[in-house]
């Protein structure tokens, strides 16, 4: 059976999701995937709304389009709250250690990643769609290469499963290679091989190059060359191709093992998956039937077959 151990993420969430109940409106926001991930994360809950002295509930804030900046005012009394956000996210931002996630409230003025309602300055207008809370653009600007989602965004299951695969993998980087020695930094890429792989294979190769100059650069400096590289590698999703070429690459370890009929079948599910009529969870339970019949240590290892807990790997949530 597969047993990796894994270690637990640190993410900074919104406080109104699954926390407390200190939306605009009093209100908390319900999150099943937020709810589940509290056995196997160490969450920061934050309410920037409430960190610059809004109370609950309040009136509402939203984002205006000045000349120079993007501002936060509160309609209902035209205050500005544009340099206490900032300021706070500045100092929040600084006071946490190690943090390998953010979710946060979507569309929301403080804390929404994308998609939120920009107004004209002082304009009765329709707004613009496609702006970002003033907090989130904080995130993005002190960790420009951490994953950042908002809860509805990951009721997608392909960004979800992206999401929980990034912070799994900087997490377990944290614990056991950031400050650990040079065979660490050996074996957490070896069992990263194939996962590495599936987001981009000439970049995967890169980090293995960073890792052979060993003799030529000084551990710490190359732990550091090690985890920015491939925190950029992981800011793309992985492509279907790619991840059809790992899938094949695992499969050549057992084709000459397995009968015809077995053979047909999976190249039948990998042709499914391609053309996206099967979760690719399903071709990875295919081939981890065949790691355990067949006891082949080196892919057990790998992280692409369990890159995060059996029990998060659910097709749905609300």
């Amino acid at each position: 059976m597969f047993s990796r151990e894994f270690p637990r993420p640190h993410l900074v969430s919104s406080k109104c999701i699954e926390f407390e109940p200190c939306r605009y409106n009093g209100l908390i926001i319900r999150s099943s995937l937020v709810e589940k991930l509290k056995k196997f994360v160490d969450f920061t809950p934050v309410c920037p709304e409430v960190g610059i002295g809004l109370g609950i509930p309040r009136d509402p804030i939203h984002l205006e389009k000045d000349p120079e900046r993007i501002e936060l005012i509160q309609p209902s009394t035209g205050y500005n709250f544009t340099d206490k956000m900032l300021e706070f996210a500045d100092s929040f931002l600084k006071s946490v250690e190690g943090v390998d996630g953010f979710i946060l409230k979507n569309k929301s003025p403080s804390c929404g990643v994308k998609a939120v309602k920009v107004y004209p300055k002082g304009e009765i207008s329709r707004p613009w769609p496609d702006g970002i809370g003033l907090f989130a653009a904080a995130v993005f600007r002190c960790f420009p290469s951490t994953p950042v989602e908002d809860e509805g965004r990951l009721r997608n299951y392909h960004l979800r499963e992206n999401f929980l695969t990034r912070i799994y993998t900087l997490a377990d980087f944290r614990e056991n290679v950031l400050y650990g020695n040079f065979g660490d930094l050996i074996e957490f890429h070896r069992k990263n091989k194939l996962l590495f792989s599936s987001y981009n294979q000439i970049q995967s190769k890169k980090l293995g190059r960073v890792v052979s100059d060993r003799k030529k650069t000084i551990l710490t400096d190359l732990v550091e060359k090690y985890e920015n590289h491939m925190k950029n590698m992981l800011l793309n999703d992985p492509l279907p191709s790619s991840n059809v070429n790992v899938l094949m690459h695992a499969f050549g370890y057992f084709s000459k093992d397995l009968s015809p009929q077995e053979k047909a079948f999976f190249l039948e599910s990998l042709e499914k998956y391609r053309q996206g009529r099967l979760p690719l969870l399903l071709i990875q339970n295919l081939l981890k039937s065949w790691i355990i019949r067949f006891n082949n240590k080196y892919l057990k290892d790998q992280t692409f077959f369990e890159p995060y807990p059996e029990e998060l790997m659910e097709i749905t949530f609300i």
